[in-house]
């Protein structure tokens, strides 16, 4: 159960990730392009001070975590830090809790064939079997499961954000409530496709994906992520409207007032950058000039 109660907050941020394995590995290929960059610099349409957007990967290996210098400087430069969820608050574990259970048990939704292989990878990765879970929501049950399949210790650039944000003594927030983030995973994940996730993706292919995950972001390919999301979107319509356009363009919205008031580093899936509807785009519709930072 240690592992399960430690992921709370990690459920919050996975959904990226899990994305990336429902759809696979296979698409990864590099792209030269100007837009290839994850950190953006906002200006204009009455801003005093410039803000940044910085695309974040939210789990990676601690001895693989390196933050650029570049982001370092803009959050030296700016007043404030978003997230896509305050995950500095005190409250944030209790919280989380709030939205764990499940409106109906497991058994009831799905078949007893993919309950016994989902028993089977629950006992073999949580060490507890999948009766003690019933409850639980699923999307967290897989999150726990995700985060055990790491053989490395685990960080995020968002925990460095935060270090370095309360080290200037500056205040961090989020685009979104704890709320509005597990609505949002709840609609982007079927449970009656658990099985076959657990299937598909074992400790040699999610190895396989964590590597080319890292080999994209650490070369700054966010179009290549881009494309991956783009192929979610065929897959699953309505569960890709909910993972990036809903979520992008709630954060657009909510962006202009936050940056008028302080200059502010903003910290967000790098999935969410892109594409017609990513927040890059949103913004320059809104008449700010959004640069990439080399």
């Amino acid at each position: 159960m240690k592992t399960l109660n430690t992921t709370f907050v990690q459920t919050l941020k996975v959904s990226f990730l899990l994305i990336i394995l429902f759809i696979g590995s296979n698409t990864y290929a590099q792209n030269k392009n100007k837009d290839n960059a994850l950190l953006w610099k906002i200006e204009g349409n009455g801003l005093q001070k410039p803000s940044y957007l910085f695309g974040t990967v939210h789990m990676i290996c601690e001895d693989k975590f390196s933050m650029p210098a570049k982001v370092k400087n803009a959050i030296d430069q700016t007043e404030q830090s978003y997230l896509e969820i305050n995950l500095a608050a005190p409250d944030v574990a209790a919280q989380s809790q709030k939205y764990m259970k499940s409106t109906q048990p497991l058994s009831a939704q799905i078949s007893a064939a993919d309950y016994k292989i989902v028993d089977s990878v629950v006992n073999k990765k949580l060490k507890v079997g999948l009766k003690q879970l019933e409850n639980i929501k699923p999307m967290l049950i897989v999150a726990s499961i995700f985060q055990a399949s790491f053989t490395c210790k685990v960080m995020s650039f968002e925990s460095e954000i935060i270090k370095q944000t309360k080290a200037a003594n500056k205040s961090i927030e989020g685009l979104s409530t704890i709320e509005e983030q597990y609505s949002f995973l709840d609609k982007i994940f079927d449970p009656k496709d658990m099985a076959s996730y657990l299937k598909m993706n074992n400790d040699a292919e999610m190895n396989k994906i964590f590597k080319t995950i890292y080999e994209a972001y650490v070369v700054e390919d966010v179009n290549t992520i881009d494309q991956l999301m783009l192929e979610f979107s065929t897959t699953n319509p309505e569960g890709y409207r909910q993972l990036l356009p809903v979520r992008n363009h709630l954060w657009a919205d909510r962006m202009p007032a936050i940056m008028k008031n302080k200059s502010t580093f903003f910290g967000i899936g790098c999935g969410h950058l892109l594409g017609k509807e990513g927040v890059i785009s949103l913004l320059r519709s809104k008449g700010y000039k959004v640069t990439p930072v080399h």
